[in-house]
């Protein structure tokens, strides 16, 4: 599995979409440095974390995450290496979970980037308030929710292998994002995989009077299902020529 680990990495750099999925983790800090000046408002970094947080974890990477993970999935089979791939002596269910191990690794990267790069805006802008306990506590609730995002994505992981290309992906990551537009503030928010991420980790879930087990067995429910008939279909379907 390892080894598996290793090939995919050595696949991202010469991989134009790692830097580019790199380039969108940052999009949010450019965004609040441009309405910084735009609205020449005076903010504090602890108001730019926690709206950096709110759009990547709410928004951005809802379709970023669904393309990194068509990307990872179907590239075996839109590039034709899927069939050498399980030639080699490893099960089916190591090799999925190898390519979720390393989308687990792509989403921390983009978790640091994104942070980072909130950070560095920040001094740019001249905001005040930074303390190194502020930065890590808010990387600590970014990283939370995008783990738990992480585990609702397994029904796209079933998406990928069932159509290899990466529309259907941009278009399920696009309609989820407008669904956590419009669940946003409303009642039932807690029990939308997709949007209860944010909620927990940043301890605005107490705001439903929901008990926290509810949006946790959402989220576990998802990954479940998605898992499940994820690892069915790999393992019985026949890979094509």
């Amino acid at each position: 599995m390892l080894t598996f680990i290793e090939m995919e990495f050595l696949k991202l750099k010469r991989s134009k979409i790692f830097l580019l999925s790199l380039l969108m983790a940052a999009l949010p800090s450019v965004l609040m440095f441009i309405a910084t000046f735009a609205f020449d408002e005076t903010q504090s970094f602890d108001a730019l974390f926690s709206t950096v947080n709110m759009y990547m974890s709410v928004l951005f990477a809802i379709l970023l995450f669904s393309i990194v993970i068509s990307y990872l999935f179907g590239r075996e089979y839109n590039e034709h290496t899927l069939k050498t791939m399980l030639t080699i002596p490893i099960s089916r269910g190591k090799f999925l979970v190898s390519k979720y191990v390393m989308f687990l690794i792509w989403i921390v990267i983009l978790s640091v980037v994104t942070s980072i790069s909130a950070l560095a805006f920040g001094f740019l802008a001249g905001l005040s308030g930074f303390t190194l306990g502020l930065f890590i506590n808010r990387f600590i609730e970014l990283l939370f929710a995008n783990l738990l995002l992480f585990l609702t994505f397994s029904p796209f992981v079933f998406i990928s292998l069932f159509i290899t290309n990466m529309v259907p992906a941009m278009v399920g990551g696009a309609t989820l994002t407008l669904v956590n537009l419009l669940v946003s503030g409303q009642n039932w928010a807690p029990y939308v995989p997709w949007a209860c991420p944010y909620l927990i980790s940043s301890g605005e879930i107490a705001d439903y009077g929901v008990s926290l087990m509810i949006p946790y067995g959402v989220i576990l429910a998802t990954f479940i299902v998605g898992i499940a008939i994820s690892y069915i279909y790999f393992t019985k379907k026949d890979v094509p020529l």
